[in-house]
């Protein structure tokens, strides 16, 4: 059921409410369609006084918990809207002109709300829309029509890089786990690396624990920025299964460095604010490594 609000004609604001669920962009198109062909049909808009009782038998449709007396105003918009409304209301449906819905969400349990402007903010808002549309053609070096095919094809390059990027630094972190098997002292990998970020920094500890066979890889530094300490802690799967834990050599250092890692016994990852305590994080997660190896 759509409700105008016709006490403010100013605003030309119209409302819907719905159940609990998302409504979809095709619901919503859909909505608006259905509210356009219905003010298109320039309907009579009628309103009467009648008894609660012979408006209730009419079907007439109370909203947000008024309270009405014995005696109520109805409206009837068309053939499909009837309702108890004591507002003031436009003669024919289709001088609400046409509707564009603008936004849509939740407002209570249980009940959502389509807002949407009609008349001349429905044209402004159109205008609007074509304006941003035409600056994006313009960006795109495309016409209008063919924007959302152009968007399409630079995703797809920008995925078609990106997985280009992750292959190159793939590779480098298996480059640089090499270099990082050399300092391994009594199978334990204790190493600060910074301006690494994070999900390199995860790639370089898996690598240089896969190439090292069996042992413990921690790594610790700050970030790109210099703002953020990190560690990544990599155990091989036989000390896994022998009862080593990430977790438990990465929790304390990471707590040095004011923060903490998740739980895996495999590989764990994370830091803190605390940059300045790098080296003891770092000295701290070599004796821990090197414990756990030789236990």
């Amino acid at each position: 059921m759509l409700q105008y609000d016709a006490d403010n004609m100013m605003s030309r604001t119209v409302s819907l409410t719905s159940g609990n669920r998302y409504v979809t962009q095709a619901q919503l198109d859909d909505v608006e369609a259905l509210a356009n062909a219905e003010i298109i049909s320039d309907a009579p808009v009628r309103h009467y006084e009648t008894t609660k009782d012979h408006a209730a038998a009419l079907g007439a449709i109370a909203f947000f918990g008024d309270k009405y007396g014995d005696l109520v105003r109805v409206l009837e918009a068309g053939e499909h809207s009837i309702e108890l409304c004591g507002g003031t209301h436009v003669h024919a449906l289709g001088f609400i002109g046409p509707i564009k819905i603008v936004s849509e969400g939740s407002i209570g349990a249980n009940l959502r709300r389509i807002e949407a402007v009609t008349g001349e903010g429905s044209l402004e808002r159109v205008h609007e829309e074509e304006v941003r549309l035409r600056a994006a053609a313009t960006l795109l070096d495309v016409g209008p029509a063919e924007v959302p095919e152009r968007i399409e094809r630079l995703l797809a390059q920008v995925k078609a890089l990106g997985d280009e990027v992750d292959g190159l630094r793939s590779k480098q972190a298996v480059a640089e786990a090499g270099g990082l098997v050399n300092e391994a002292v009594d199978g334990v990998i204790a190493v600060r690396r910074d301006g690494v970020a994070g999900e390199d920094l995860r790639r370089i500890a898996l690598a240089a624990r896969d190439a090292l066979g069996s042992g413990v890889v921690v790594i610790v530094g700050a970030s790109p920025d210099g703002t953020k300490a990190a560690v990544a802690v990599a155990v091989s799967k036989d000390l896994v299964e022998a009862g080593v834990s990430a977790a438990a050599i990465g929790g304390p250092v990471a707590k040095l460095l004011g923060g903490g890692t998740g739980k895996a016994p495999d590989f764990v990852q994370g830091g803190g604010k605390n940059v300045a305590g790098l080296e003891d994080a770092l000295a701290l997660a070599r004796e821990q490594a090197t414990a756990a190896v030789g236990s």
